[in-house]
């Protein structure tokens, strides 16, 4: 089946390229083809035969977006020619329906085929079927792809382990976020902020909540939390109750994921009493990211979570504009052990791949190493100039509209000279956040199972949100715990540890 798939959509590819009239490159490799260093290094297209790469990326839509798309398409067209190289950029449009579900169901049967795609999960069956190209070679051979990696080790590590998805950006990890004015006003936020014990951030919350500002001083995204780890809070607690990984080894020694461990059950417990003393917002369930954001915009909550940098940007100037405040960082709490969230190395959860049956690999590597260097990242990051920036005495002027940007490659400042830009990239809150992910960083232990372990994973991470939230809740007592280590077990959990157990020894 694999194989006849490959060869299908290797058809699929050459009848594409045909019927497109596009022009080759005579130094790009062939269609499951290894490229080599001499190959990337080469020039491709000329000017009045650029090579043709195609691009599918979920935050941008030719139909809909098309003034944009056509000025990032000259503006990186025009970039890469400065540098000898001649490529006609296309955008493409996504198949309809959820991205992360249908665009990779489209790309394995061929009804899509573009050269470059952005994965926002499901790559991994399409990489099994060796249909993403390993990116190893392109890597070693480059310069600012290659400088970012360094700066970000955790992305380093990411496509080591998993070279098909590239993916530039801080530490993905979700931090807790306040207005600044409500911090300030309360007597406990300097004793927290000096040290963040569970106790003093229990004590923290009991004052937001005294004081009537807010009718929650926590609130959540509980309706979309699909995988393992279901509260957005894991990020700011995970570490004091010691749940230092993804998977850790038991008292016998053995290998099992930590959500069936006792400091889970501990954590567990603890989220019941913000729950039970009305500390952590008895709606989150059903809340969505749409909602959850209009509860803190309008002050019926006191802190959200927020992904560091470019998420957290946006809230820090949405609250700006609506509440005339900036926003405040605060710390994980401190334990067990002291970090935010661990950060899963053993691949990127999002990023770039390229087509490995694409005839123009060499071509759409040059576009991703582009958007890498310092220019590339001026068009990435800034948006476009006249809208988002104008350029005044040899500077990037920020304009007013420049909040409404967003990159369209990848999020990271790194490679951007901000000596040049005269207005803010990132708010201070922002930049303070990306600082505090890396002052807190931990790494995660975990491991991609075989795809005949995944249902089974599937089942019991369904299990854990069902027992975790009716415990939270006070549906089910804290002691139900070990009913649902039973169950997890029963469902995959013991057959799972075999597998654990034979990876790590």
């Amino acid at each position: 089946m694999k194989r006849t798939l490959c060869v299908l959509l290797a058809l699929l590819v050459a009848l594409s390229c045909a019927f497109a009239g596009g022009s080759g490159e005579s130094t790009s490799a062939e269609a499951g083809q290894t490229v080599t260093a001499e190959m990337l290094s080469q020039h491709v297209g000329t000017p009045e035969a650029p090579v043709q790469v195609t691009y599918l990326y979920k935050d941008i839509d030719p139909i809909v977006d098309a003034d944009i798309c056509a000025v990032l398409e000259k503006e990186i067209e025009e970039g890469l020619a400065a540098q000898g190289d001649y490529i006609d950029l296309v955008f493409l449009s996504a198949p309809t329906g959820s991205y992360a579900t249908v665009v990779p169901i489209a790309f394995r049967t061929g009804q899509i085929n573009p050269d470059i795609i952005y994965f926002q999960g499901g790559d991994q069956a399409v990489a099994d079927e060796g249909l993403l190209e390993d990116l190893t070679p392109y890597i070693e051979s480059s310069t600012y792809v290659k400088q970012i990696l360094d700066m970000e080790p955790h992305a380093k590590e990411q496509i080591a382990n998993y070279p098909y998805l590239l993916w530039l950006e801080p530490p993905r990890i979700k931090v807790p976020v306040l207005r600044q004015d409500w911090f300030e006003a309360m007597s406990t936020s300097q004793a927290l902020m000096a040290d963040p014990t569970l106790e003093n951030y229990l004590a923290f919350f009991r004052e937001l909540k005294a004081s009537g500002l807010c009718t929650w001083p926590i609130t959540l995204d509980g309706a979309t939390q699909s995988d393992g780890s279901i509260l957005e809070l894991d990020n700011m607690f995970n570490h004091a109750f010691g749940i230092t990984s993804t998977i850790t080894q038991d008292e016998n020694g053995d290998w099992v994921y930590s959500v069936t461990t006792e400091n889970e059950k501990a954590k567990l417990a603890f989220y019941a009493q913000l729950y039970s003393e009305g500390l952590l917002d008895n709606g989150y369930v059903t809340k969505t990211w749409e909602t959850k954001e209009q509860s803190f915009y309008e002050g019926e909550s006191a802190m959200v979570m927020a992904t560091a940098g470019d998420t957290l940007n946006v809230y820090s100037t949405k609250m700006k504009e609506t509440q005339g405040q900036d926003l405040v960082v605060l710390p994980p709490a401190k334990g067990e052990s002291w970090a935010y969230k661990s950060v899963d190395v053993t691949k990127a959860t999002r990023g770039i791949a390229i087509n490995a049956y694409s005839e123009v690999k060499v071509a759409a590597w040059k576009v991703l190493e582009f958007m890498a260097s310092p220019e590339g990242r001026v068009i990435d990051k800034l948006g476009l100039e006249g809208i988002h920036y104008n350029i005044e005495n040899g500077k990037y002027v920020l304009t007013d509209q420049y909040s409404s940007w967003w990159a369209r490659c990848w999020t990271t400042i790194d490679n951007l000279d901000m000596s040049n830009v005269d207005g803010q990239v990132l708010s201070d809150a922002a930049l303070e956040s990306l600082d505090m992910v890396q002052e807190y960083f931990a790494d995660d232990i975990n491991v991609i199972l075989p795809e005949d372990l995944v249902p089974l994973k599937d089942a019991m991470d369904s299990l854990y949100r069902e027992y975790a939230t009716d415990i939270i809740r006070g549906v089910r007592p804290v002691d139900d715990f070990e009913k649902f280590v039973e169950q997890w077990n029963q469902a995959g959990g013991t057959k799972i540890t075999e597998y654990l157990n034979s990876v790590f020894g």
